[in-house]
């Protein structure tokens, strides 16, 4: 039983966040930047709607991917993936994505068998009694956030797709119903005399010390808030969807009317004012209930703040809401004058999918080891999707298949070279899902692996001097662009959360976003009606919330493991090194054990300032 420990421990603390984190890998994890699209794409003329070229393994058919690199290219050693030892076993046997049999999980069926355990630990069973009954309800616990998991992808294929959105939503609202029942199992096993047996021989050392001082779910009104909470959710993502305007006397998608080239300038602009007018305050009507729901859960578990609940809680942190307050100020302080160079050493260069594809195929190939064996795993079994549809969600995520131990990667594709970097930052985070078994269980460290495999893709990649150069640049711009853009909705987020209720308002809402743009970015006097409004197409703040500070932190690290690759040529050993470690760690502790620098350094943020600068120049 050994080997299930870790995998115990964090499953059981992070099923119940099966939705968040998916949700996390997806957007977060995956569009770094974040930018509200509307904004940068009608207006200021930065980045572009996805779209792309259809390229994924058919969901009728067969897989006949065959995607190979230049055979001309090296190819670094490594274990072929059917050879490769995986940390675990799977519950379920691997299997291609779409052979996966989508069964509604019975919630009442858990729910009860987890009571029996509880009674059954109560009634002062052994503890192989207690194991022989409580492993099967694991299994299907597991299941249950692995259905859920599986919805959501589905439904994102196919926003249309109302049968798994309807799925997706259910078992969303069922995951605080289960958490609870499984909480108050736990809680029952800790204040057992098998404890200790049962974490030597099943969940691990310490397993029950976070039971101790943690008991979110058997709190009932904790429970209802946070179903109120998913219900909120789902109805933000539902006005995602097909969006309209009535343009020109007519009703019609507001992509259609943003993307005619047609328009001239103050058309354009229109078109956005009308867009904003019908959408900001409704899902600030929404976001003002999330946020009143979130602080009655921080209030009712005793958190002096929601932040202080996320940051403990949620995501685990080993840094405080203090500290990052403090670090937005330094990248304000820092970076703020490098904005304009930036925007300025943007790269764009037309690259459809299957070629994006064939050069991620060389990059891994090229460093070889883990890389090269969790693509040649991931092709083998269709864990991947970068197809062209307009009923295609959006943005990119990376998530897991608990039950089969298999990642997923997801891409929605613009036909711009950016789109190698969005598929290696993907495919970081794949192989580290693949290699730790899903078992880094911080969202910080989460993203180095899939930041850092960005730089490391500059040298590898299969691109003339030309590219590789300019995309270099590229880079460095884009890191500018995301410390800024993403201190500036960490900086707006954190304080909606400290205003009174009666504050919450649209029009408060959006001067404090006007308010963080100018200080982190630009003054935008005389626009502000084209900027305020802007935040809710940030799906962060409805669904993730005070995640964002994560881009950033993550960043750093990453861009220190690109440095380490330019004085000497040790990147890749450095990331294989924090990779090996990563498991079940925080990201100081991490950073500590591997002797990397923390991001709250003193003088860090000015020295990364210096290091963008001269990448730029």
């Amino acid at each position: 039983m050994a080997e299930r420990k870790i995998y115990m421990k964090l499953r059981s603390t992070l099923r119940t966040l099966a939705a968040l984190l998916l949700v996390v890998s997806l957007l977060c994890a995956c569009s770094q930047s974040g930018e509200p699209s509307h904004i940068y794409n009608s207006f200021f003329g930065i980045g572009d709607e996805p779209k792309g070229t259809f390229f994924s393994p058919s969901a009728t058919e067969e897989s006949t991917s065959t995607i190979e690199p230049d055979p001309t290219a090296p190819v670094a050693p490594y274990v072929p993936y059917t050879e490769y030892e995986r940390l675990y076993e799977s519950d379920l046997p691997e299997c291609s994505f779409y052979e996966i049999v989508y069964e509604r999980p019975d919630a009442e069926a858990i729910i009860a068998a987890l009571n029996d355990v509880q009674r059954l630990v109560e009634s002062g069973a052994s503890c192989e009694q207690i194991l022989a009954v409580y492993e099967p309800v694991d299994r299907q616990t597991t299941l249950f956030s692995t259905m859920s998991t599986y919805a959501y992808i589905r439904y994102t294929l196919d926003l249309n797709d109302t049968y798994y959105d309807e799925e997706y939503n259910w078992c969303e609202e069922q995951l605080p119903v289960v958490a609870q029942a499984e909480e108050e199992c736990f809680i029952a096993m800790s204040q057992s005399s098998e404890r200790k047996k049962l974490e030597d021989a099943f969940f691990g050392e310490d397993f029950f010390d976070f039971y101790d001082e943690n008991r979110i779910y058997s709190n009932d009104r904790v429970v209802e808030l946070m179903q109120q909470e998913t219900a909120l959710e789902s109805e933000y993502m539902a006005l995602q969807s097909d969006q309209t305007i009535v343009w020109e006397g007519r009703e019609v998608l507001v992509d259609t009317v943003l993307n005619d080239s047609s328009l001239d300038y103050y058309e354009s602009l229109d078109a956005l004012r009308l867009y904003y007018e019908k959408y900001n305050p409704l899902c600030a009507e929404i976001y003002i209930k999330l946020i009143k729901v979130r602080n009655a859960i921080a209030d009712e578990l005793g958190y002096d703040s929601y932040a202080d609940f996320a940051y403990s809680y949620t995501y685990q942190r080993d840094y405080k809401p203090e500290q990052a307050y403090s670090y937005l100020s330094s990248i304000a302080q820092e970076m703020n004058s490098l904005y304009n160079i930036a925007l300025n050493s943007s790269y764009s260069s037309y690259m459809d999918a299957e070629q994006t594809m064939e050069l991620l195929a060389g990059v891994a190939y090229s460093l070889g080891g883990n890389f090269a064996t969790a693509y040649e795993y991931m092709l083998a079994y269709d864990l991947y999707d970068i197809s062209e549809s307009t009923s295609k969600m959006p943005g990119s995520y990376m998530t897991y298949l608990n039950s089969y131990e298999m990642p997923f990667m997801y891409v929605s594709p613009t036909d711009d070279i950016g789109d190698l970097m969005t598929a290696a930052h993907e495919f970081g985070h794949f192989v580290d899902g693949y290699v730790n078994c899903n078992t880094t269980s911080s969202i910080d460290c989460n993203e180095i692996f899939s930041q850092a495999l960005e730089y490391l893709t500059l040298d590898v990649a299969d691109l003339s001097s030309d590219s590789r150069e300019s995309l270099r640049r590229s880079q460095a711009a884009d890191a500018v662009i995301t410390f800024l853009n993403q201190a500036c909705y960490a900086d707006f987020e954190a304080r909606l959360y400290l205003l009174d209720e009666e504050e919450l308002t649209a029009e408060k809402m959006n001067e404090i976003f006007c308010t963080c743009f100018s200080t982190y970015l630009y003054d935008i006097s005389g626009f502000e009606d084209l900027i305020g409004p802007g935040w809710f197409e940030i799906q962060h703040f409805f669904i993730a919330p005070h995640y964002i500070i994560s881009y950033c932190v993550s960043l750093d690290v990453a861009l220190q493991v690109y440095q380490c690759q330019l004085d000497d040529g040790s990147g890749l050993e450095v990331y294989n090194r924090l990779l090996s470690h990563s498991s079940d760690e925080s990201i100081l502790s991490l950073l500590e054990q591997t002797d990397m620098v923390s991001p709250f350094t003193d003088g860090r943020m000015a020295e990364l300032s210096d290091f963008l600068l001269e990448q730029m120049g």
